[in-house]
């Protein structure tokens, strides 16, 4: 594979990506994540997989449809304090149909807020519960005085169908390298609309490379009961993933960081690391050991799955003060932090495509200048040892990630 060099069109049609998917309602199944696909369709070939609701994939069911048609909470003279309409964080995911009066106390019991930040607005989630939850600013508490609340939550949840994205680059083996990132959070920048559009702009810059030895899939789905989805209505397919990496919190400030595999050194593993230790100078970079916790790598490194997944990011999910508020807005990513992601990923898939294991034909040294092989040591030392190099390490045991590496 050949080196890809990005340009400011690169960053601009990143950024105009983002700020079309932004604004969005967005969940596990409902119009606003199709919407979200539909025009991630117009950017890539997206291939749509719909699994209907109460579909049984593994241990897990895919859930209905949900959407909000309002949801509010007013005062007892009628003014609102919380509109879902007026940030669609409001209103905790999956939230079930209520409509009437509660005491300040049984409304305290259904809030949600942050103590870190009192003026930002929390992203919740009723995913797997029959209840209800409204999120709000702390500082907004104190216009709480009244007695008594209308609370009207106004949800239509019915069978509906979860779309399950992927795009498809073939190459000349029918192994895969997969990049997977996930499309269900509502109005969240960083987590993890970055890695939605760091994604679809690597699978565009790939689809212009014209020898590609792995094929390279992108999955596009919701996190943890999507991925699970994609997997258990594709089993066939595991066995042709070489490998893949989570794209997820790709356009802050922070420095790159690298998450392992359960594996730990796998060639995905040692193809990141590489990239990040020797193939961009002095810039910093963060490497953290493989855990449970996180997103949808752990769905590939499963047991009964067992991909080595890893993960890139740069300032790891609930590591950055916005994380999973209403802060996480287009003010906490930029194009080029964006853009610089996209490279790093670029030349890790550069050394997995071009990383090959050599044989040699021959026993003991071989005589170079009978092949016309021999460089003189004298004028040009690090060719000459480069190709003693290259003599003493191709004996098929190493692949030359290895002998870089060394």
């Amino acid at each position: 594979m050949e080196n890809f060099i990005l340009t400011q069109d690169n960053a601009d049609s990143l950024w105009k990506l983002m700020a079309s998917l932004y604004p969005i309602h967005r969940t596990l199944v409902n119009r606003g994540f199709q919407k979200s696909m539909e025009i991630i369709g117009r950017e890539i070939p997206l291939r749509i997989t719909k699994v209907p609701s109460g579909t049984k994939v593994w241990d897990w069911v895919v859930p209905d449809a949900w959407e909000v048609k309002e949801a509010y909470i007013e005062d007892m003279r009628g003014n609102r304090l919380v509109d879902f309409h007026k940030n669609n964080l409001h209103l905790a995911a999956y939230s079930v149909a209520f409509r009437g009066k509660v005491t300040r106390d049984e409304l305290m019991k259904h809030l949600i807020w942050s103590d870190a930040l009192p003026d930002a607005i929390p992203y919740a989630y009723e995913y797997y519960t029959h209840n209800w939850k409204f999120s709000i600013a702390k500082m907004d508490l104190s216009r709480l005085k009244d007695p008594e609340y209308t609370v009207v939550i106004d949800v239509d949840k019915k069978p509906g169908e979860m779309w399950l994205g992927d795009c498809l680059l073939p190459g000349e083996t029918k192994q895969e390298i997969v990049l997977s990132t996930y499309l269900c959070h509502p109005s969240l920048a960083n987590d993890s609309l970055s890695g939605v559009v760091c994604g679809v702009e690597i699978f565009k810059a790939l689809s212009q490379i014209r020898q590609r030895r792995f094929s390279y899939r992108l999955l596009i789905v919701p996190e943890t009961v999507g991925c699970i989805a994609y997997l258990a209505t594709h089993e066939d397919w595991i066995p042709k993933i070489e490998g893949g990496y989570v794209l997820t919190c790709c356009g802050d400030k922070g420095p790159v960081t690298y998450k392992k595999s359960y594996f730990a050194s796998s060639l995905i593993d040692r193809a990141a690391l590489h990239v990040l230790q020797k193939c961009r100078g002095d810039r910093s970079f963060r490497v953290q050991e493989f855990s449970p916790e996180g997103s949808d790598e752990r769905q590939f490194n499963a047991p009964g799955v067992r991909v080595p997944f890893g993960s890139l990011m740069r300032t790891p999910y609930a590591e950055y003060a916005e994380y999973h508020t209403s802060k996480d807005d287009l003010s906490v990513v930029n194009p080029e932090n964006l853009l610089d992601t996209v490279d790093v990923l670029l030349q890790i898939l550069r050394v997995l495509d071009n990383n090959v294991t050599y044989k040699n034909k021959y026993r003991g040294e071989p005589f170079l200048s009978k092949h016309g092989l021999h460089i003189p040591f004298i004028t040009t030392k690090d060719a000459g040892f480069l190709n003693q190099v290259i003599i003493q390490e191709t004996d098929g045991r190493q692949d030359i990630l290895s002998i870089a590496d060394k």
